[in-house]
This record gives structure tokens, sequence and C-alpha cells, in this order.
């Protein structure tokens, strides 16, 4: 899980072939398909098609230098990194080559493969007795693939081997079916040709992960092609393990990518990369390992520099609210760049001269800027910007909140001012309960004026006004207990 793609290097030394018999496993298939890719993706051919296919094994060796540069190049890929020659590779990769086309032909010759319908499937698929597990692959494979001869392309070609296996969904033989369907949706026209493309790759990653966790509804699937439904509705019963695989694998190369993830602002932009981390991890480990961590930190690197932070912080109206949105960020994102970018631009709004006259924004009121003032230095205390930065910071948004206090002197005016004495005594509770005021002295003063404000002699009477019944006077007692209780009052 943690490796992700293969390179074509990697997938080669996974499958040094030394027997025949080799070439038919998963890994020689993968990298047959790397390696004769020139051939076969064009014409809409997999690695099984051709390794059980008499004439394809013979278009490909009179297709120009096709075959040729296929051996060429797995062998270099093999022996890359070894003392081994590659010419003695080459050497021996053609002679197994030859063998496993003599075989081919021989195996064919004995058994001539016929199109494979729903009556003849149950027949095909059986057991005969004395059969080993190979010789019924081979078999089975070279059914299909004579089946799969008439149809052009890829949608097509999944089309009828969805049609044939949609009833072993489930079952162990429809093993033969994903490996087919597998390489069919390997090379990225497979894919679009039989799933079709969401408009953006972000949505795309989440289509390929919500299918691989079984999370997509059938129902879900777009009308056109008409394929997407099959595939859904297979995913939906049938494990599919090679084909989930695959899917997996187009999913990590799509998050490794540089197109954008979405067509959003680059606010949302950024928030989708976040979220999309934490979509690809299973069980502790993300898909693609540090290849796909390192592609998503570069992503918000990119989205976290000099170019870009007017836009991320477009609707701000102050050096308050956009340290706030800064500091929030820095506690989503990843990695180091985009994290030491965030730090430093917090460091330096905080740093510029007039701070008094720009942290807080123009015409608002003293009840909100309190209230942001207070929301920063929460977000602050959380945060994970080194220690002495975020002290050296939080002091400084608590100085500017007492000076708020003192020059609004909305604290005293709402101890002593006009008005009913609960309904002061209640904005004061209510800015407590928000946790607009710092803990500390400011906190301190907001409590204190709310207890002087309850000792004052018509505060009781003020708050049960129009209370007459005496069930509804002790609720609002209770009430009362509880608004205390949540500020920190008593």
């Amino acid at each position: 899980m943690g490796h992700g793609p293969l390179t074509d290097v990697e997938a080669a030394k996974a499958a040094v072939c030394e027997e025949t018999a080799d070439f038919y496993t998963p890994q020689a298939r993968l990298a047959l398909g790397r390696a004769a890719a020139g051939f076969l993706t064009p014409q809409g051919f997999t690695p099984l098609e051709l390794l059980h296919s008499r004439d394809l094994q013979s278009r490909l060796a009179n297709a120009g230098t096709n075959a040729m540069q296929a051996v060429q190049k797995t062998a270099s890929w093999q022996v890359r990194g070894l003392s081994v020659p590659v010419s003695e590779r080459i050497r021996r990769l053609w002679e197994l080559t030859d063998v496993v086309q003599k075989e081919t032909a021989a195996k064919l010759e004995a058994e001539p493969p016929q199109p494979v319908t729903l009556t003849s499937l149950p027949e095909l698929l059986a057991h005969r007795p004395e059969e080993s597990d190979d010789d019924r692959s081979f078999r089975v494979f070279a059914a299909l693939t004579r089946t799969l001869a008439d149809e052009q392309g890829w949608a097509a070609k999944f089309a009828a081997l969805a049609g044939l296996g949609v009833g072993l969904a489930g079952l162990e033989t429809f093993r033969y079916f994903d490996s087919l369907i597998a390489e069919i949706l390997r090379p990225p026209a497979g894919l679009e040709a039989v799933l079709g493309r969401e408009e953006t790759i972000g949505d795309e990653i989440l289509r390929l992960l919500a299918l691989v966790d079984r999370t997509a509804k059938p129902e879900s699937a777009p009308g056109n092609p008409p394929t997407a439904r099959s595939l859904y509705d297979l995913l939906a019963v049938a494990a599919m393990p090679e084909t989930r695989a695959v899917l997996t694998e187009h999913a990590i190369v799509l998050a490794r990518s540089n197109e954008k993830l979405t067509r959003r602002p680059l606010m949302e932009e950024v928030a989708f990369v976040v979220d999309l981390k934490d979509r690809m991890t299973r069980d502790g480990e993300l898909l693609g390992g540090s290849g796909t961590r390192e592609a998503l930190e570069r992503r918000l690197a990119r989205a976290l520099s000099d170019q870009t932070i007017d836009m991320l912080m477009a609707g701000t109206r102050c050096v308050g609210e956009r340290v706030l949105r800064a500091v929030q960020l820095h506690g989503k994102i990843f990695g180091e760049d985009a994290r030491r970018y965030l730090e430093t631009y917090v460091t330096e709004l905080m740093g510029q001269p007039k701070l008094e006259s720009t942290i807080l924004p123009e015409g608002e009121s003293t009840r909100q800027n309190i209230k942001l003032l207070g929301r920063l230095h929460r977000a602050l205390v959380k945060s994970e910007l080194p220690a002495k930065t975020k002290e050296r910071i939080a002091n400084q948004v608590e100085r500017y909140q007492s000076d708020v206090l003192d020059h609004s002197k909305i604290l005293e005016r709402l101890g002593t001012g006009g008005g009913a004495t609960a309904e002061r005594f209640l904005k004061v509770v209510d800015l407590c309960r928000e946790g607009a005021f710092i803990a500390g002295p400011n906190a301190d003063r907001a409590r204190k004026t709310a207890q002087d404000l309850m000792k004052r002699p018509d505060f009781l009477d003020s708050y049960l006004e129009g209370a007459s019944q005496k069930g509804e006077r002790a609720n609002r007692l209770k009430n009362l207990q509880r608004l205390l209780a949540e500020a920190r009052i008593v």
C-alpha cells in the first residue's frame, strides 16, 4: 500500500522470468505491458491477450522493431544496477519468448479456443479431471481472448467481459474476468473509455477511491459511457483485487500530478488537498507512501507563496483576520515548506509598524473586535507554531484586547450605564460564554463586571421580570445557574 505504482525498472525487476510459466504471473504481465506498450496500447490489446493468442504473438514479432525493443527494454531494466551484461539478459529473454510462442501454438492447436457465450461459459469454467490450475487458466484465458478478438476498442472488450461475467461476480471463477478487466483499465485510455472522466482531477480521484472502497453506489454511475454502470455494478459485489489495485494506482498517479485538483478558489483548493490526504490514508498509511505525500506537500507549497497569499486572504479586512486565517491554515496543512511560509507570514504581519491601527477592521463594533481578538488568541494557544513565536504573538493579542477594553470602556458602561440591569448583565455573560475575553486579567475584568451587576439590589427582579408563575420563575433561575457555569462566573 505504501509504495504506490512501480516504475518501469521496478516492475521489470519484480518479474525476472526464468521459466515460461513465469510470464503468466501478474508481475510479469505488468512488465510485459510496460515493455510492449508501443504495440499493445495503440491497438487496444492486453498482455493476457498477447500471451494467449498465436496471431497477436506473430503480429508483434512482425511489427518492425516492436518485439526487439520490448526485449531490450525489459533486459536493460532488469540488469540496471547489476553486474550482469545486458546482452546476456537479452539472449535469455529471446530464448524464453521463443519457447512461449511454441508452447502457445501447441496448446492452441491441440484445443482451438471458441468464442465464449453464456451457454458455453459453465463448461469452459468447469474443472477437468487431472487438469492443473495453470492449464485451466490458459484454457479459460485463451477462450476469452478469442472472444475479445471480435471486439474493437477498450469499451467494447470490457462490455463483452462484463456481460459474460456478471453472473459470476462474487464467485472464485470471476478471477479470470478480474484479471482481464484490470488490464483493460490499466492504460489511461482504457480507463477513460470504460469509466468516462470527471470534470476535475480531484473529483476523478474521489470517484476512483469510492470505487475501490465499495462506497460508490451503482446508481451514482454516469449514464455515459454506459460501461461505467457495469463497472460500478461489478465492483459493488465482486472482490476484484486486480481491478481495485489498478484503480488505486490511477488515483495515486492523479494525486501526484501537477494539475489543479479543483476549479474552486485557491482557499478551497488548499482545503481539498488537506482533505484528500485524509481520504487517501488507510490504517495510518498514505496510499503511494512518501511519493504521494511529497506531491501533496508540493501542491501546498505552491499554493502558499508570496504570489498567492493575497488570494488566500481574500475577504479578510484587517491584520487580525489575516493572522487568524493563517494560524487556522497552519493547523490543517502539512509539509515543512508550507508551514514555514505561514509561520514567517504571521510573524511579519504581527511585526509591522503601527499595528494598533490595522489589527482590527475599520467600522466594526467594540463587541465584535473583542470577539475577534479572543478567537485569535484561542487559535494561537492551540496552534503548532514555534513555542516562542506563539507566546510572543499571543501576548501581543492580549495587550491589544486590554487596550480595546480600556479605550472603549465597554465593561464600565455595561456596569453602570442605563437600561435594565439584567439586560446589561446578559450582554457580559454572552461574551464570556463565547470565550470572547482572553483568559487572565481581561476575562477577570469581565467576570467581575457580571458579578457586580448581580449584586445590585434590582438584579433579581430585573432578571425575573415577566415571569409571574412559580414554575416559570424556577426555570429562569435554573437557566441563570447554567449561564453562570458556562461563563465561569461562579
